[in-house]
């Protein structure tokens, strides 16, 4: 092995570290920090790759435009426009509702409070995203919990976990789902017709034994706060036509091969759609406003002006945009480098030993406890290039090839569930129940999470394997 090519690992490697651990650093001759974390590691270490000459502008071209199986823009410009769909949504107040008419609906029964919760996370996940479920549900759990003086606990863990369980399902909840699919040329019901099962035995064996796990913190009964649900809704108009434009374009990404239509541009357009419509509301209000006597002093006060537009931008996750080109451009230095095509050909070789059947099983716990070391989205882009490395396919069958695949999909969502550093979206949520005066630690996570997960994991990925060996 080169000196720049362990070199480039290592770089590699002090990513990893950054993002796990996200640094505070001071800025010489002043008191301010700057903190590293997920969005900024990446620029660092292909910042650095180029300062030494380990690396030239010709990776950054492959990193941001990508290969003939894999195009990083358009992964990051489906991702992005469905998230404004399902923010512009979650600003008219209907999950918050969903929520609310969900825990009514519970009555003062705390065992059918913690299936609505689940139900209801899980079904959320399935048509938005685990980002979206995380960021609505969780203060309203809170905020249930502490009314009705019930351990909280046992409700956000059930909500997270099922909001990566059920992310599998579809080819738009989680961006390392459509890593994977895009590298693989897979379309919206293909996709769905080989995850829907594994989901399903996944998120119904999880429910049960989290049920099991927190039996004794989940009470039987409790005092339900009186709450309408509809005071959520902030416009009922609103709601309505986002869920239309919603449903209409899963509808049309379904569709998409029958009428040859890139997936990310059909996002991109019912994004352009909400953006309308929100800018379209802020105006209408602001007239009304107006009529009121409540006059704008400043217009050129954008977030004035345009509130809703404003808000949603904000809340969009825009760090994952430089996060998820700069992890393509250092996995592209490692191709380079060999290290793909090193360990391309050791899980290869262990592929071909082991046979179909318990490849998957294989691939499915090996992603699922490198999502822990290096992250989820990370260990999917990295994976992804070692499933279609030459080394890796010249020593197994397509079939194993396949199988791995849809296994490493698996093994990004699922792995998110044994520590909070198996996903991004850990790290948010419990940065969320901090903030809410609910502190999760990483050892208490870690110990439900491997209590429970290995099993889920097994059972997804023994379905799985009789998808393979059956159909």
């Amino acid at each position: 092995m080169r000196t720049s090519s362990i070199f480039s690992m290592i770089v590699f490697i002090g990513i990893i570290i950054i993002i796990l651990l996200q640094p505070k650093i001071k800025i010489p001759r002043s008191q301010k920090r700057i903190q590293l974390d997920f969005g900024s590691a990446p620029l660092i270490g292909v910042a650095i790759l180029l300062i030494f000459n380990q690396a030239d502008l010709s990776v950054l071209s492959v990193g941001i435009l990508g290969t003939p199986t894999i195009k990083p823009y358009i992964i990051i410009l489906l991702f992005f426009s469905l998230a404004y769909v399902c923010i512009s949504i979650d600003l008219t107040g209907f999950f918050a509702y969903l929520s609310l008419l969900a825990a009514k609906k519970s009555g003062s029964s705390g065992k059918k409070l913690y299936f609505y919760f689940f139900l209801l996370s899980s079904v959320l996940t399935t048509f938005t995203s685990n980002d979206i479920v995380i960021l609505t549900l969780t203060p309203i759990i809170i905020y249930f919990c502490k009314y009705t003086k019930t351990n909280p606990i046992p409700f956000l863990m059930g909500q997270f976990f099922a909001a990566n369980i059920w992310s599998m399902a579809l080819y738009v909840g989680n961006p390392t789902n459509i890593i994977v699919a895009q590298a693989y040329n897979l379309d919206f019901l293909g996709y769905s017709m080989w995850m829907f099962f594994p989901t399903l035995i996944a998120g119904t064996s999880c429910y049960y034994l989290m049920k099991r796990l927190f039996k004794k913190d989940i009470l039987e009964k409790i005092i339900p706060p009186e709450i309408d649900p509809k005071s959520a809704l902030k416009s009922k108009s609103g709601a309505i036509f986002g869920i239309s434009m919603l449903g209409t374009c899963l509808v049309l990404l379904s569709l998409a091969p029958i009428l040859h239509l890139n997936m990310g541009f059909i996002c991109f357009i019912f994004a352009l759609i909400m953006l309308i419509k929100d800018i379209i509301y802020d105006v209408k209000k602001n007239q009304r406003d107006s009529k009121k006597g409540q006059i704008i002093l400043d217009s050129s006060i954008a977030s004035k002006r345009f509130p809703t537009v404003i808000t949603a931008a904000k809340r969009m996750p825009w760090k994952i945009m430089p996060f998820v080109f700069g992890m393509f451009i250092m996995v592209e230095i490692l191709d380079s480098s060999g290290w793909i095509g090193l360990i391309s050909e050791s899980i290869g070789t262990v592929d071909d030993n082991i046979g179909l059947f318990w490849s998957v099983f294989f691939m499915c716990f090996l992603s699922s406890m490198v999502c822990n070391v290096m992250n989820n989205q990370p260990m999917t882009i990295l994976f992804t290039r070692v499933i279609q490395h030459s080394a890796f396919n010249t020593l197994v069958s397509s079939t194993i090839v396949k199988a791995s695949m849809f296994a490493l999909i698996m093994g990004s969502n699922l792995g998110a569930n044994f520590t909070l550093l198996g996903a991004l979206a850990g790290i948010m949520w419990s940065s969320i129940s901090k903030e809410k005066g609910i502190q999760i630690t990483y050892k208490l996570f870690a110990k439900t999470g491997f209590k429970v997960m290995p099993i889920v994991v097994f059972l997804a990925s023994l379905i799985l394997a009789l998808e393979f060996i059956l159909i």
